[in-house]
């Protein structure tokens, strides 16, 4: 889960500006008359907008004073940041802060000007002084302080100031200030701790908001491993919202990871009403239809995937497919469809599933061929494949064929003693046939 630099700057931007330039008249402490003098003085040229001049005239007062005041130095802050001089801005900023710390609106503006030049972590740390500046009675600026330390992906001191924020002020936390706590926590893999967050904007959101706090739970409980919770919340969102798709998905997929195959056939199907399904789920579907036995469901299923037809043979589809006709007692069409699908293929699965259905249908020559065929190509199935062919073979009184067969599937571990077995037992049938002779 991320959130964007953009997303948080609107929303510190948004509120920054209406706190950059406070008036003297709602400050906490009155300055001198001296320096209300000087205030007074700018005043119209701040207002008529010719802030280098107004800047001028602080400049030259505060060269030529003895005691210098922050509220000065703020009102030439206040100078350069209108003007874009962020440097000089943040300068003088700085040592109104000095001169007076509590002074709120220097640091307010000071983490403004280095927020403008994307010194995000300076700001973070401007922001936080405003915060001790209130004396932690105002909850927006430490917010503004934690997220700015976001934004710098120093996650860490992130997490420290949404927690102190948090604690502070629990009854003045907006749910955006949870969403950007959450992606904090995420980031420093807290993820345990940013649950019940999770859980709380899952239950305060509506709408759009909602569904997507709702996803983002789901799939928390998911990686957590807390297959119950995921299970029960996705229950629930199928109940509260039985015409929502993405939610019976939801269920589909934890239910299969729980191997409840019967459920998730059962929302598989509800979804099948609630939309067109993709091709993927349309294979799932089949496969559970297959697994649950009920295979005259599954073949229309995996034949409709036959078309369009992709380049080369879509090997697992045929080999369902061909699965699913067997289980009908349609060894033959399944052949058919084979060779219909894959003429041309070489590849030892599909022939080692034609030899099966030769196999059942008693064509103990064509079983034979296809099964040398696939002892012919190397891989794994290669024992498997010689020790077929040599019991078709013998089905067919082939000897000579079988023999050789089962001669090439004692070349392997796996079928090395079945192999052997068979093997004598052909030498015991063709010594007693020779005695009988």
């Amino acid at each position: 889960m991320r959130y964007s630099r953009l997303v948080i700057c609107w929303v510190l931007v948004c509120i920054l500006t209406t706190l950059f330039f406070q008036p003297a008249t709602i400050l906490a402490k009155e300055p001198p008359a001296a320096i209300r003098a000087v205030l007074l003085r700018i005043a119209p040229l701040m207002n008529n907008q010719r802030y280098d001049q107004a800047a001028a005239q602080l400049e030259a007062y505060l060269a030529g004073s003895s005691a210098p005041h922050a509220e000065l130095f703020f009102a030439l802050g206040n100078c350069y940041l209108l003007q874009d001089q962020h440097t000089r801005a943040i300068n003088a900023y700085t040592q109104a802060v000095a001169l007076d710390p509590d002074h709120t609106s220097s640091w307010l503006n000071l983490a403004k000007a280095h927020y403008d030049r994307q010194q995000f972590r300076e700001a973070a740390v401007s922001f936080a002084g405003a915060y001790d500046s209130t004396a932690g009675s105002q909850a927006d600026p430490l917010y503004f302080s934690a997220a700015a330390f976001l934004m710098a992906g120093a996650n860490q001191e992130a997490v420290s100031s949404f927690a102190r924020l948090f604690a502070a002020h629990p009854t003045a936390i907006q749910p955006e200030w949870k969403e950007h706590y959450i992606h904090a926590l995420l980031a420093t893999d807290q993820v345990r701790q940013a649950l019940p967050l999770i859980e709380e904007l899952a239950a305060e959101y509506s709408g759009d908001d909602q569904i997507r706090w709702q996803e983002i739970l789901l799939y928390q409980y998911l990686s957590l491993n807390m297959e119950s919770k995921a299970l029960a919340l996705a229950r629930k969102l199928t109940e509260d919202n039985p015409a929502e798709p993405k939610w019976w998905q939801a269920l589909i997929h934890i239910q299969l990871q729980a191997e409840r195959l019967e459920e998730a056939l059962t929302a598989c199907i509800i979804l099948n009403y609630l939309k067109p399904l993709s091709r993927e789920e349309t294979r799932l579907l089949a496969d559970l239809y297959l697994q649950a036995g009920i295979p005259a469901m599954a073949v229309p299923l995996y034949t409709d995937q036959l078309r369009p037809r992709h380049p080369g043979p879509d090997v697992r589809l045929l080999q369902h497919l061909a699965y699913a006709y067997n289980r009908l007692g349609q060894q033959q069409a399944a052949l058919t469809m084979l060779m219909e699908q894959s003429m041309s293929t070489q590849d030892p699965r599909l022939l080692m599933l034609k030899g099966e259905l030769h196999l059942a249908l008693k064509q103990y020559d064509l079983a034979a061929t296809v099964f040398r065929q696939a002892g012919a190509l190397q891989g794994q199935h290669q024992g498997r494949a010689w020790l077929m062919a040599g019991h078709a073979a013998l089905h067919s009184d082939d000897t000579e064929g079988s023999r050789s067969a089962f001669s090439q599937a004692a070349r392997h571990d796996r079928e090395k003693k079945a192999a052997v077995q068979a093997l004598a037992y052909i030498d015991r049938k063709t010594t007693l046939s020779a005695q009988q002779q």
